[in-house]
């Protein structure tokens, strides 16, 4: 015969063990929630370090990228003084600019240059091992995407080889061409700053790829997001992923990319053909941004033009380039003569209105003045440089003109 006490005793040792299992169980939940928590806590740390370096090595990549032109119209404006006879004063008596003076002044503007791009290149290595160093401090968190740092590191460390020794080339360029540098080489010159700009750009990307890669393992399972993989239109440029360096193709963009450039292309050549000479009346420099463009190369940079964006209206137009430059214009029709004034906007992406030019012919307000004025005004924002010339329609003399510093011109302002 079962006796009750017994029972009691089984009952309340069950609910005793069931009691405790649900503490374990709850305490076990718990502790597996903090420690999930304190896991994305520590994900989100890492992403927020990463993005902090990641701009800061940017930034760096850019101004490598952005600041390789070469200062040739800086260089040439030197030697002004000297072919205008222009005179300064020494010790109370005026004596004019001799050539060698205005030359070494102009080579001065070079090794600024040369040097200022060396600077540049330093910072941004100085920047890159630091992220390489916050990635091998995470290695347990960022494991699965290990092998793809160590490619981008030795992609980099090629790229960045490269990069040394184009600009090897630019500082010893008078030391091996002599030291009068209106002898100089541009195609060469231009050839070694085209190769540093492309290796940067390249960098850039792969930085790009590699910052898609730490968000998908670090972030994507908290919030349901999975960042894209970079696709390019054309196939020698690569993408980095976790099966290496790739090619990512984006064919159905190429095509409309194809049709746009295509379509500028047309569009410059019809205003040469319509607007220049002997049809018309454009400035030697606003006749050679045509004859850039007609030719598939982008006059801000000289690199082949891909359009990568077309934005148009009723009266104005807009073209992006896969180099960051851009060209946005609109033509203003005058009432008296029908000459057309031009207008013609350069953007790059992330840094907004980097160069304007106004071509054209407009009334001057001076009686003197009937036919009215040809004006050139180009304010280049990438070159810090401000040109304007202002000429009498009819007769063409030269009225007014300034070539200088965009950053004097300011102050002057």
């Amino acid at each position: 015969m079962i006796n009750s006490n017994n029972i009691d005793i089984y009952t309340l040792s069950a609910t005793i063990a069931i009691a405790v299992l649900g503490w374990l169980v709850a305490l076990w939940q718990q502790g597996r929630n903090i420690k999930q928590q304190h896991k994305v806590e520590v994900k989100y740390e890492i992403y927020r370090q990463f993005v902090q370096l990641r701009k800061e090595v940017q930034d760096a990549i850019i101004k490598l990228g952005t600041h390789s032109s070469p200062p040739f119209a800086l260089m040439d404006s030197c030697m002004v003084p000297f072919q205008v006879g222009l005179k300064k004063e020494y010790k109370g008596t005026w004596l004019p600019y001799n050539e060698q003076e205005c030359l070494f002044e102009g080579e001065k503007k070079w090794t600024e240059f040369a040097q200022g791009l060396y600077n540049f290149y330093s910072d941004f290595s100085e920047k890159f091992l630091k992220i390489m160093s916050v990635t091998e401090d995470w290695e347990a968190a960022l494991e699965p995407i290990l092998p793809s740092k160590k490619v981008l590191y030795e992609e980099v460390e090629n790229l960045k080889k490269n990069i040394y020794e184009n600009l090897q080339i630019l500082q010893m360029f008078g030391a091996k061409n002599g030291h009068d540098w209106r002898k100089w080489s541009h195609r060469d010159i231009e050839k070694a700053t085209q190769n540093v700009k492309e290796d940067a750009m390249s960098i850039g990307s792969y930085l790009h790829d590699f910052m898609v890669l730490i968000h998908n393992e670090l972030l994507s399972s908290y919030f349901g997001h999975k960042r894209q993989t970079r696709k390019t239109l054309d196939p020698q440029y690569k993408v980095l992923t976790k099966n290496g360096i790739v090619e990512n193709v984006d064919w159905g963009m190429l095509k409309k990319s194809e049709a746009w450039t295509e379509e500028l292309i047309s569009y410059a050549k019809e205003q040469l053909q319509k607007f220049g000479p002997p049809h018309g009346n454009i400035s030697a420099e606003y006749e050679k941004f045509l004859n850039s463009i007609a030719g598939g190369t982008c006059p801000n940079c000289n690199t082949p033009i891909f359009v990568m964006k077309k934005e148009s209206s009723k009266d104005s137009f807009g073209f992006h380039y896969a180099c960051g430059h851009s060209w946005k214009g609109i033509s203003i029709q005058e009432t008296i003569g029908v000459k057309e004034l031009y207008k013609i906007k350069s953007m790059r992406k992330g840094f907004g209105l980097v160069r304007r030019i106004v071509q054209g012919w407009k009334p001057s307000g001076d009686p003197k003045l009937e036919h009215g004025v040809d004006v050139y005004m180009d304010v280049n924002r990438e070159k810090n440089e401000y040109h304007q010339i202002v000429n009498d329609h009819k007769t063409k003399a030269v009225l007014h003109e300034e070539h200088e510093l965009l950053t004097e011109h300011g102050q002057k302002k």
